[in-house]
Parts: structure tokens; C-alpha cells; sequence
């Protein structure tokens, strides 16, 4: 039994004892209880619980095996690296370049070409080009004169030989150059526009504004 707590006790050794005591009897309680509650009748009735046994997680796949023959993939510079004179590549990779913006490296790979091969129809046309996007109207000039006269189906060389003449205020070799690109190709848009341009800056504006109906229609608007 647990003895009634007196108010005080005479010492701390005595205290002490006391609560040994009343630590023991609650640890005799709680081990020799045999009360059951309705919830441990209910659990008593009830199967065992299943163990479920997971199996052990497979290993990862590895990675297919690459084609011992597959071949592989080269770049522009790996195949100009390889074959540093072959003028279809560096005319393409200076499209590329011209393309992005990078007008100098595209100007190297042209002016390489066309040591190769002077009369190149697309060398002197990028080549053209270029130089019209740095503004180098004069030297632009003379390249692409060169592509439509060695390349005389060319819209391209025709359309930016109108662009660097008009430019350098050369309006009638302009107006040529432009009406060549447009009768092979009918449905430039641009070519249209910049005839128009060209026409209404040679103080006729009645054929300019034919061309620009033609150029909306052709640009679908």
C-alpha cells in the first residue's frame, strides 16, 4: 500500500525513500494488471496479420550497346577540317554563318570558294551579300554583277544587285536589275516592293503602285 504523504518530512533521505516506494508499487501495478478492455476481447478473436515478403528490386536495364558500325556524325568544320578545299561545303557553311550574323567568318569561307572556283553563281551572290549587310555597297557591286552575268537564272544575284544599285543611287541599273528578279520569280514580294521603290523614286508613281498591290498579293496580305 502507499502510505499517506506526511505535510513535511524531517529530512531529504527520507523524502527520497518515499518516492522509491511509490516508484516501485506503480512499476508492480502496471506489470501484474490483468484487466483486459472490450477492444483486447475484440483483437483476441481476430486472425493473425498477413506478412507480406516484397520482392527485391531488380537491377536497372543497361543502356543499349551502340552499332559497332554506326558512323559518326561530323560537323561542317569536321568535314572542312578534313577536306579544307571542297567549295560545296564552304559555300554552305558561309550560308550558315551569313545566316547567324557572323557577316566576316562567312566572308573568309565566300572569299575562299571563290579562289577555288571564281566563277561560283552562289559564292558570289553570299559574297554579294555580305558585303551589302556591312554596308560595302561599291565592293558589293562588282560580286554580284559577276553572279548574274555567270548565273543569269539567279533571282537572288539579280534581286541584291538591285538592292547595292539602289543604294549607291544608281536608280535606272536598279530598275533593271529589279525587273529581271521579278520575271523569274513573278511572286517576290520583295522584289515587287523594291521595284515599287525604285519606280516612285524615278518620279512614276502609276507603275509604282501596281507593283505594291502585286507584292501585298504575293505576301498574302
Amino acid at each position: 500500500m502507499i502510505r499517506k504523504r506526511e505535510p513535511r518530512w524531517q529530512s531529504a533521505a527520507e523524502r527520497a525513500r518515499v518516492a522509491e516506494e511509490l516508484i516501485e508499487e506503480a512499476e508492480s501495478l502496471t506489470e501484474t494488471s490483468t484487466i483486459a478492455s472490450p477492444a483486447d476481447v475484440a483483437r483476441a478473436g481476430l486472425p493473425p496479420p498477413i506478412t507480406a515478403e516484397l520482392p527485391a528490386p531488380s537491377p536497372p536495364a543497361a543502356p543499349p550497346a551502340a552499332a559497332p558500325d554506326a558512323p559518326a556524325t561530323l560537323t561542317l568544320d569536321d568535314a572542312l577540317t578534313a577536306d579544307p578545299d571542297n567549295v560545296a561545303l564552304l559555300v554552305e557553311r558561309a550560308e550558315r554563318l551569313a545566316a547567324g550574323g557572323h557577316y566576316s567568318a562567312a566572308r573568309r569561307d565566300y572569299e575562299h570558294a571563290l579562289r577555288l572556283e571564281p566563277a561560283h553563281g552562289a559564292a558570289l551572290t553570299g559574297l554579294g551579300l555580305v558585303l551589302s549587310r556591312k554596308g560595302l555597297w561599291h565592293e558589293a557591286v562588282p560580286r554580284l554583277r559577276h553572279a548574274s552575268e555567270v548565273d543569269p537564272g539567279r533571282a537572288a544575284a539579280w534581286y541584291y544587285l538591285g538592292e547595292a544599285l539602289n543604294h549607291l543611287d544608281d536608280l535606272s541599273g536598279a530598275l533593271a536589275a529589279y525587273e529581271r528578279a521579278v520575271e523569274l520569280e513573278p511572286r517576290n514580294a520583295k522584289a515587287l516592293y523594291r521595284l515599287g521603290i525604285v519606280l516612285d523614286r524615278l518620279n512614276r508613281p502609276d507603275e509604282a503602285t501596281p507593283m505594291y498591290r502585286r507584292s501585298r498579293e504575293s505576301a498574302g496580305r
